[in-house]
């Protein structure tokens, strides 16, 4: 199992590289852009190429980007719908300059047409994205916490999603998120609930179709619908739901990365020492206990 952590990049993509590695990762997820923007930054094959190329060296692997925040593929709205067709297709054709295996992406929001309207035009906007997308990265859908008109809280919205594209089998996956489970009211805080929402799972989706973790703890009440990460440790997410999690032996191929905060030393600047151990107790808890 590869463990890593979403790094800020600052611009500098190949010291965030360098630093993934130093602090015990080896994976890594990363912005191609501004997650709250919608103009993508200029092409830069130099800079993209350095990247891959320091990944490679560096054993960073799997590569993933997350896509911005804006895209929503749920909505009727068609200018809007056109700018996220148009952003989630541009960081795929970067996801390859950057050697990633993965981008992810938040499956959006029906504002108040309906599941199904919305699950209809996700998988049309996806169709629309895979026509001018590298086939060499694979597109993941990421469970959301259930708030609002969202889309992709429950499995079967999920699965049904990808039952629409089966044109697309190959290029298509699922990200899950702990503190997204947690806030959707999926209790992974047990042993005996993490092995009914993995089950659950696997009987709506399949386990084969999951690629990627998130692996967050949450402050916010289990059901509450809030998505707030917490450091690992510093949540309500009970650590022997997690480690059940983690060490299923149908896991073993899915990389597991952290998105939690980063904490700040007296200058304000990244604790990388902190997070450091950070890393340790995630690599931790894809241990069994010993008996």
């Amino acid at each position: 199992m590869r463990i890593g952590r979403h790094m800020p990049t600052n611009s500098k993509p190949v010291q965030a590289a360098e630093i993934a590695h130093r602090i015990g990762c080896n994976a890594i997820q990363i912005f191609a852009s501004n997650p709250t923007g919608w103009k993508p930054p200029a092409l830069d094959p130099e800079g993209s190429q350095a990247f891959a190329a320091a990944t490679r060296m560096l054993d960073l692997d799997p590569v993933v980007l997350h896509a911005p925040y804006l895209i929503n593929l749920g909505s009727s709205d068609a200018t809007n719908r056109e700018k996220s067709i148009s952003l989630l297709s541009w960081t795929l054709q970067r996801g390859e300059l950057l050697g990633a295996k993965y981008v992810v992406f938040h499956t959006g929001s029906h504002r108040g047409a309906g599941v199904e309207a919305g699950l209809r035009l996700i998988a049309d906007g996806i169709t629309a994205v895979m026509e001018q997308t590298p086939e060499s990265v694979m597109l993941l859908l990421e469970n959301d916490v259930g708030a609002g008109h969202s889309v992709g809280s429950r499995f079967e919205n999920l699965a049904a999603i990808l039952e629409m594209l089966p044109q697309y089998q190959q290029r298509l996956g699922v990200c899950l998120d702990t503190a997204h489970l947690w806030g959707a009211g999926f209790d992974i805080g047990t042993p005996e609930g993490s092995t009914r929402v993995l089950q659950h799972f696997q009987e709506t989706v399949g386990l084969h179709r999951l690629k990627v973790l998130h692996l967050n703890d949450t402050l916010k009440a289990l059901g509450s619908h809030r998505d707030v990460h917490a450091r690992l440790g510093e949540g309500i997410i009970g650590e022997a739901g997690l480690r059940t999690l983690l060490t299923d032996p149908r896991l073993a191929h899915v990389a597991v990365l952290m998105e939690t905060p980063i904490k700040k030393d007296e200058h304000e600047k990244e604790d990388w020492t902190h997070d450091a151990t950070q890393i340790a107790k995630a690599k931790s808890l894809c241990l069994p206990l010993s008996v």
